[in-house]
């Protein structure tokens, strides 16, 4: 049995923009979670967490490179995906849909825009921490 760290990234995976990509990022997201103790509930969340952050910024015309940044201190996991757009509507409805599921299986979260770059984060704390 290996050791939980408490301490983890961060590790960050630059990705295509695709649908089919946010597997990629759900994986790696499950191992670094289960590195970090997190539990199978908790993993599930994370991946939920993972999914939205990827189809949010890939349906709102990423063309370029997302960067996923999964990072774990203090008992929290952080997921934050990033990439370059034209345009990104912060009022969007499906942006509002998106906050909705983030709130429900997340202890924070936020969605950025900054000049033509679009940031969605979200953290977990781990209930046993």
């Amino acid at each position: 049995m290996t050791d939980q760290l408490t301490t983890i990234g961060p590790v960050r995976v630059e990705l295509p923009p695709a649908s089919a990509m946010s597997r990629v990022a759900r994986l790696t997201a499950t191992g670094v979670a289960a590195m970090a103790g997190f539990t199978i509930d908790e993993i599930d969340d994370i991946n939920v967490i993972v999914s939205e952050v990827m189809v949010a910024l890939v349906e709102h015309g990423a063309h370029e490179t997302i960067t996923v940044t999964f990072d774990v201190a203090d008992g929290r996991f952080t997921v934050r995906g990033a990439t370059q757009l034209a345009e990104f509507d912060l009022d969007h409805p499906d942006l509002a849909l998106c906050r909705t599921v983030l709130a429900a299986v997340s202890t924070s979260h936020g969605i950025e825009r900054d000049g033509t770059r679009a940031e969605i984060w979200a953290t977990l704390q781990q209930s046993n921490a």
